[in-house]
């Protein structure tokens, strides 16, 4: 398992998407667990994008 700081730095220099990661931000932790399928029609960079723009529309 990963953990990232809230200065983004890892923990362990093992970067796969098909391990779990702890965030860490002041005192809360978030386990954020990859759940992408195999053969699904979203990559990772599609996903980024939608949320990037659901985010700026929300301001």
């Amino acid at each position: 398992m990963q953990e990232k700081t809230a200065a983004g730095k890892t923990g362990t220099s093992n970067k796969s998407l098909d391990e779990k990661t702890t965030y860490r931000f002041g005192n809360r932790s978030f386990v954020v667990e990859p759940v992408f399928r195999q053969d699904g029609p979203d990559t990772l960079g599609s996903i980024l994008l939608r949320l990037m723009k659901s985010e700026s529309e929300a301001k």
